[in-house]
């Protein structure tokens, strides 16, 4: 089913990333929220509406209790779907948080909008060591824990892309665009405090997601 319009809404759903958070700095005491659908805005213009609805520090279980009302009641075209830090971050397992993400995805289907599901971000260790590999070459090494996160995400991210080919539904995949290669740990350009988005970060998915999808579904 085509899910063009002449006026395309757009719903931007989940936690803290969707909202847009900024981590505080010494030279930016105060800063504030820029959601990502704030640059999808500016490339839709006049031909449609974004609406940003993400609260910080919510689960995928949290989510779920506001997805009728701030999402299918209000009829958009497009729910991009952005959680799972925050469960992870809980010790929620993958299988679990993939449960939720499901529930998402099949009922906007069910009410005939497009959902569009983004992989979870890495993170980065401030605490990690600079090492020497076998040719001499300083590699920031990972602690233990922060490997062990990672890789929980790999996971996560991996069934989300296998859900999303099941379903027939694009994944944008955040973590394989803002990670270090070889580490794959969150790219400093990206982050400055190791698990939330800076400007760039946000900018980069909104990018992604307008090149991947919303472009097409544009009626010019």
């Amino acid at each position: 089913m085509s899910h063009q319009a002449t006026f395309l809404k757009i719903v931007c759903f989940g936690d803290s990333l969707t909202l847009g958070f900024q981590s505080p700095n010494p030279r930016s005491p105060v800063v504030a929220n820029i959601p990502y659908g704030t640059y999808i805005q500016e490339r839709l213009g006049a031909k449609g509406q974004v609406r940003v609805q993400g609260v910080c520090g919510e689960t995928t279980q949290d989510m779920r209790l506001r997805f009728q009302e701030e999402v299918l009641d209000d009829q958009p075209n497009v729910a991009i779907i952005l959680g799972g830090t925050n469960d992870l971050g809980w010790g929620i397992p993958p299988d679990r948080i993939l449960e939720n993400l499901n529930f998402f995805y099949e009922q906007a289907q069910a009410h005939d909008l497009l959902p569009v599901a983004v992989t979870v971000p890495s993170l980065r260790d401030h605490a990690g060591q600079i090492e020497d590999d076998e040719e001499g070459q300083a590699v920031r090494m990972l602690t233990p824990a922060v490997e062990r996160a990672i890789a929980l995400r790999v996971r996560l991210n991996q069934s989300i892309k296998d859900l999303g080919q099941a379903r027939h539904i694009p994944v944008v995949d955040l973590f394989g665009k803002t990670c270090e290669v070889g580490t794959q740990a969150l790219a400093r350009e990206y982050s400055n405090d190791g698990l939330h988005l800076t400007e760039a970060g946000y900018r980069k998915l909104a990018e992604l997601i307008w090149v991947q999808v919303l472009e097409d579904l544009v009626v010019s």
